[in-house]
């Protein structure tokens, strides 16, 4: 009985030590889920309103949300800090944002964001826009913090790794 009571609390230990190297990126996923609605809400008006560069631009920056979000869930069974996708996620959306800023003070903003149809609604897009900016450098220095092991979670799950309970 004692052999079995060893064997649930090693697993108990290591479910916890699992969960918490997974919550190390729970920002990063946070923000991929703000931003997989957000490309996901562009991607739907651009094909409603039948814009072909709209829906490309939307479509190319979804897919690769997608492939950041199926890497970031993938990290429940890896322990490595490796973010390929997410890192040329985030620079692609940050590279999206900084080139449609000054696109939306333009006629052409209507070519990407067809339902931008007044001055007022390009100004909630280029806010949203500077929020997209802010939040993708978040997660650049964020996902540098994992990779280099300077996050504050590493040093207390290492500690909670070392000391089973």
């Amino acid at each position: 009985m004692n052999n079995r009571n060893n064997t649930i609390q090693e697993k108990k230990h290591d479910l916890s030590v699992r969960s918490m190297y997974f919550s190390r990126y729970l920002m990063i996923r946070y923000f991929t889920a703000i931003y997989l609605f957000t490309n996901l809400f562009w991607l739907i008006f651009a094909i409603s309103y039948q814009s072909l560069i709209g829906s490309f631009f939307a479509g190319v920056i979804f897919v690769l949300i997608i492939l950041a979000s199926i890497e970031q869930a993938s990290k429940w069974h890896k322990k490595d800090s490796d973010l390929k996708y997410t890192k040329i996620y985030y620079l692609s959306q940050f590279v999206y944002n900084v080139v449609l800023i000054p696109l939306c003070l333009t006629p052409l903003r209507k070519v990407v964001f067809p339902f931008s149809e007044s001055n007022d609604v390009a100004m909630i897009i280029i806010s949203i826009l500077l929020l997209g900016i802010v939040g993708c450098l978040m997660i650049f220095v964020r996902i540098r913090n994992i990779q280099n092991g300077r996050d504050k979670y590493l040093k207390a799950i290492k500690t909670f790794e070392n000391n089973q309970q």
